[in-house]
């Protein structure tokens, strides 16, 4: 009885060992079955937008992990050149242009097989193509203009529509300072002459036509084309003379949510990217006040439309490239993610046919339209040689508008220091 006892206990045990052991097996055959995909991202306002998407893929996709690092505000391309040194790049990367693309060209896949590619804007691919061969995917439209207060205008009795060219746009500023003590404004504009990113952009709009949607061109160009200089030089004025003073001290965090937003004054200029910003502070604010108005250079009257950001794809590890095309893929296709992008992160599609209606607010549907046209143009800001903007064209707009420089100084001053970036930099 006592054998038979102890035949028991250890046929019991025996079970328990052999279920632990199977249990343990399939722990680690579950977790050996699990993709993680490593997703760069550099724009940190949409990064709670990109954790959401992660957590929703993962619960369609059980067998993988999207893991996203986000640093930006400066810092995410040095973050980014670090992990390709360390020879452990991500698996999906955002990219700032086409120098992001040829500087890291030969740890990236085409993506001109991924049939996503089919359905972006035509005008967008050039920044991040080189040669055939297209590298990353357009994260989004962005339109550039100014960005003005409707309100504003309407008790200025200023009607937008009647603003189509740089003449009745200066005549619409000029009425609008007339009245600016009535309409409660400090100023008409609240151009933040202390970034040097945003002198840039605005640089780009008379930099940009030039080029005709080709980045790759502008990219490999020795030398900036001047054809738009007077009315650069025209819309340059205007802002100092009717711009918040002194406006090298305008920041853009204030621009935006202390000038812009409390009303201060009746035009920045910016684009669609503010929207998040002004969405969180009052949700009424984009749908009833915000509109857009190109700048008027050549015969242009549509607002400047392209992307700053391209997502691509590494080969650091070829047995994670089908889940993040996969990945990516869905990113562009899937309704929920399209619903998640539009309506949350709010940014605009960067794919064709993207139903109208769709579209939460009259800026975004503006810049689906205007840069989804055929005659839409792209900013040309992204493909300067590195440096250009900190050390050349910011501080130089930056001395003419404190009256240390003329404009012909700093023509000539930018010119040079463009060529001489751009002989010891890739893209020449």
């Amino acid at each position: 009885m006592r054998v038979r006892k102890l035949f028991i206990l250890f046929a019991a045990l025996a079970c328990v060992i052999i279920f632990a052991i199977y249990k343990l097996r399939q722990s680690s055959s579950s977790s050996q079955s699990v993709t993680t995909i490593n997703f760069f991202n550099q724009k940190p306002e949409v990064a709670a937008g990109y954790q959401k998407l992660a957590k929703l893929y993962e619960k369609e996709h059980p067998n993988v992990k999207v893991k996203i690092t986000t640093v930006g505000n400066g810092s995410g391309a040095s973050s980014l050149q670090a992990k390709f040194v360390s020879g452990d790049a991500p698996d999906v990367v955002m990219l700032g242009g086409l120098p992001d693309v040829d500087r890291y060209r030969k740890h990236l896949i085409s993506l001109n097989s991924m049939s996503i590619q089919k359905k972006i804007v035509p005008s967008l691919k050039t920044g991040a193509e080189i040669g055939s061969t297209l590298y990353g995917i357009p994260v989004d439209i962005e339109g550039y203009g100014w960005s003005y207060n409707k309100q504003i205008f309407k008790k200025a009795g200023i009607d937008p529509n009647s603003i189509h060219n740089y003449a009745t746009f200066k005549k619409a500023v000029e009425k609008l300072n007339s009245e600016k003590k009535k309409l409660g404004l400090t100023a008409v504009f609240g151009f933040n002459g202390g970034d040097t990113t945003t002198i840039a952009s605005y640089a780009a709009q008379f930099l940009s036509q030039h080029f005709k949607n080709n980045l790759t061109k502008a990219y490999y160009s020795e030398h900036l084309n001047w054809k738009y200089s007077k009315q650069m030089r025209a819309y340059t004025n205007l802002i100092k003379k009717y711009n918040v003073q002194p406006i090298l001290s305008v920041k853009y965090d204030p621009s935006v949510q202390d000038l812009f937003f409390n009303e201060k004054v009746a035009m920045i200029p910016q684009g669609n990217w503010i929207i998040p910003t002004l969405d969180e502070a009052d949700s009424s604010f984009v749908k009833d006040k915000l509109g857009m108005l190109p700048f008027y250079v050549g015969n242009n009257k549509q607002i400047m439309t392209g992307s700053s950001w391209y997502i691509g794809i590494t080969d650091q590890h070829p047995a994670k490239e089908k889940a993040a095309k996969k990945f990516v893929t869905w990113l562009y296709t899937s309704p929920e993610s399209q619903n998640i992008t539009v309506n949350e992160m709010r940014l605009v599609p960067a794919t064709i046919n993207y139903p109208l209606s769709k579209l939460p607010d009259p800026i975004s549907k503006l810049v689906y339209v205007d840069g989804t046209s055929k005659n839409a143009f792209v900013p040309v800001h992204k493909e300067f040689p590195n440096g250009f903007t900190q050390e050349a064209i910011g501080p130089n707009m930056q001395r003419y508008f404190a009256n240390r420089i003329t404009w012909k100084e700093f023509q000539k001053l930018t010119s040079r220091q463009y060529y001489q970036l751009r002989q010891v930099q890739g893209g020449k």
